[in-house]
């Protein structure tokens, strides 16, 4: 299971990066993320969580489609986590997390170097746990999340908190570039 999210994650890593290098300046970008997830599960400490992510601007300035969007920016956007380190779980067993979300992500910028960003999506994820009487399995709830990021360089260093309708909290920070 694990191996297949890893090439599934390398393969959309791959396929982005392939199709930003056709597609015009700013329209596409990649990331990667590393944060804390936080489940909201009794007994359970935190977990290190990392993934990639990337996305396509469709609506506002310099996107696919010009619009007025009071200055911002719409995207679509993917991500794909994967436990980095495992977390504690009560009576000495460990958990992880493997997630999958789509968001419709908006940024906003405050000024030329940095912008507010808020997205709202589905997500798929996965605890696995080495305790037979904890709840695992694989869910599908509504994602949210808000934060900020900041163009430096080639790119943009970007923080953010996502919550899957309260179950999991992840606080993250990342570097995407655009294409």
């Amino acid at each position: 299971m694990k191996t297949r999210n890893l090439v599934i994650s390398l393969a959309l890593l791959g396929g982005l990066a392939v199709a930003g290098a056709a597609q015009a300046e700013g329209k596409i970008y990649v990331g990667g993320k590393i944060g804390v997830m936080d489940a909201d599960l009794p007994g359970f400490d935190n977990a290190y969580a990392g993934g990639v992510y990337g996305g396509y601007n469709l609506l506002g300035k310099d996107a696919h489609f010009a619009a007025d969007l009071m200055g911002g920016t719409l995207a679509v956007e993917g991500e794909v986590l994967l436990t980095l380190s495992k977390g504690d779980a009560a009576a000495a067993g460990k958990w992880d997390i493997t997630s999958f979300g789509a968001y419709a992500a908006y940024r906003h910028p405050i000024t030329d170097y940095f912008y507010l960003k808020g997205k709202l999506g589905l997500v798929r994820y996965d605890i696995d746990t080495t305790l037979a009487s904890a709840n695992s399995g694989i869910e599908t709830q509504l994602a949210a999340g808000v934060g900020a990021g900041w163009k430096v360089g080639p790119g943009s260093l970007e923080a953010e908190v996502t919550t899957y309708e309260s179950d999991v909290l992840f606080p993250s920070a990342g570097f995407r570039m655009s294409f």
